[in-house]
């Protein structure tokens, strides 16, 4: 931040110097208090880690049946690495094109969902929420609750099913679920 300030008192140096030659002194003067008093009241960004990331405090409201209706209409689509049409779609996309068009914005991996929202437990998963899988670390697998114990994702051996969320989870970790709508 201050080396940008600096870069743009140089150009202004040089502007000022040949528009200005009487008040270039004063105008740099100026210029310095300025930027003394600006970065005297400055506090630094914050830095967060992955699992620090600030969650939105109100989350939107979205119609029960409408978010089941766009679920409805990807069942049986073929899975695609990458996917995120009816020709063919991946887990993340498949979360992308239902909320989508309900008007939430969501990143396009996994991964990147897993940091949007709201932290939810296991025991406190219901429709709407997002659920994450994977082997490692960080979550590879997303699919979406329609109750507290099924889910609507997209298989990579099946296409887009409807499957018990213990059950799924049996053959990959359950790293957490996310709430990322109101429902009402």
């Amino acid at each position: 931040m201050v080396r940008h300030l600096r870069h743009e008192l140089r150009n202004a140096r040089v502007v000022l110097a040949r528009l200005a030659p009487r008040a270039y002194g004063q105008l740099i003067a100026l210029a310095a208090l300025l930027i003394v008093a600006g970065c005297a009241g400055m506090t630094p960004a914050p830095i967060f880690t992955a699992r620090e990331v600030p969650v939105a405090t109100s989350l939107p409201e979205v119609g029960r049946e409408d978010l089941l209706n766009e679920l409805s209409m990807y069942h049986g689509v073929p899975y695609r690495e990458g996917g995120d049409s009816m020709k063919g779609i991946d887990c993340s996309g498949l979360v992308l094109q239902v909320f989508g068009p309900l008007g939430v914005k969501l990143p396009r991996t996994a991964a990147l969902q897993f940091e949007s929202g709201i932290s939810v437990g296991r025991r406190d998963v219901k429709t709407g929420d997002l659920v994450f899988f994977g082997g490692g670390r960080i979550p590879d697998h997303v699919g979406v609750a329609v109750s507290s114990d099924e889910m609507v994702h997209a298989s990579s051996s099946k296409g887009v099913v409807l499957e018990k969320i213990d059950s799924f989870a049996e053959s990959a970790e359950f790293h957490g679920a996310r709430r990322v709508v109101n429902l009402r």
